[in-house]
């Protein structure tokens, strides 16, 4: 995983970076759901990932320490 490129695209979902010129929402979409199901992905990223929560994994990539919220 390279998680600078994950944290850019997570950051470009939640509208805090613009998109790269070339780059559209599903080019975007298309590399989180690819990291989805890469092998040594951290669970917790993993759950946030597969569910498409986009803003609780860009927090947790921030802080992996950050406790889960409902």
């Amino acid at each position: 995983m390279d998680r600078e490129q994950v944290k850019a695209d997570l950051e470009c979902i939640s509208q805090k970076r613009p998109l790269c010129p070339g780059e559209t929402l599903a080019t975007v979409l298309h590399r989180l759901d690819a990291v989805t199901s890469e092998a040594g992905l951290p669970e917790r990223l993993k759950h946030y990932l597969s569910r498409r929560s986009y803003l609780k994994a860009l927090e947790w990539l921030e802080n992996p320490d950050t406790p889960h919220r409902v």
